[in-house]
């Protein structure tokens, strides 16, 4: 294969794969603007290799990008909002993404490398760039995964230090009533951290931490029911474990994921 067509070749392929790690389900939360990022670093890399003919790298990208964003083809997102902005979504990173390759394009065109030691250098930064997508691709189901268990274990250690400071703050104060304030609950919690505002919060609102949601809701008639479960959010999976208590001390949740929500089995109401 000639060098021209390597390019070509690899320059079609690279934004392919660059696009697929910010579309797969689940997903590692990356910045969609990381693969434009990619884009004009590699279509600024060819055209100083390629001697003048910059036009057929500008072309070969914005096959690329075409190619891969129709990646989001293939994880169609399951949320109804998301699905009526994809088209909108596509047609507008497909726009950017030829932008910017023709910008880039135009500035580098007329820059030349003409010593070995130069060229060798700008053939390493392109691999690199082009070994970026498959990586990531490869490395994607792991990180969700440890993602998801260190969420799940986080998860579990703040549900449980709430309910010993619910527990502590109504055996102090003879009653119920004052784990309606947040900032009294606070000084009997030992678990990982919740923010100020967090605590402002927590008591009839959920907060969210390390992908979790958790609310403690006080009940008209005394009682109090703590949650805690998975933030639901498209193309991202947070965790997979759901808990809830109230006043009984009966803890306890049964639950089935089943893409898009989260079905509670035995939490109280």
């Amino acid at each position: 294969m000639r060098r021209d067509t390597l390019w070509v070749v690899l320059t079609i392929a690279g934004p392919a794969l660059w696009w697929w790690p910010v579309s797969m389900e689940p997903c590692l939360d990356l910045p969609g603007w990381l693969p434009l990022v990619l884009v004009a670093l590699w279509t600024s890399l060819a055209t100083i290799l390629s001697g003048g003919r910059w036009l057929r790298f500008f072309a070969a990208s914005a096959v690329g990008n075409f190619a891969g964003l129709c990646a989001l083809a293939v994880w169609w997102p399951t949320d109804p909002i998301a699905r009526s902005y994809l088209p909108y979504t596509v047609t507008f990173a497909i726009l950017a993404a030829i932008l910017v390759s023709l910008v880039a394009g135009l500035a580098m065109r007329k820059v030349t490398v003409s010593n070995e030691n130069g060229r060798r250098a700008v053939w390493i930064a392109l691999v690199c760039c082009f070994a970026l997508g498959p990586i990531t691709i490869a490395l994607t189901p792991p990180m969700v995964a440890h993602r998801v268990r260190r969420n799940d274990r986080l998860g579990e250690e703040r549900f449980e230090a709430l309910k010993n400071a619910v527990e502590q703050t109504v055996a102090e104060a003879s009653g119920p009533a004052r784990i309606c304030d947040g900032r009294a609950l606070e000084q009997n919690y030992s678990g990982p951290s919740f923010s100020e505002e967090d605590w402002h919060r927590i008591t009839g609102n959920y907060v969210k931490q390390d992908g979790y949601v958790f609310m403690v809701y006080c009940h008209e008639k005394g009682g109090y029911t703590i949650d805690a479960s998975p933030h639901i959010r498209t193309g991202r999976a947070n965790g997979t474990r759901r808990f809830c208590t109230d006043e009984s001390g009966r803890v306890g949740c049964g639950m089935e994921f089943n893409r898009s929500r989260y079905a509670c089995t035995a939490c109280p109401r």
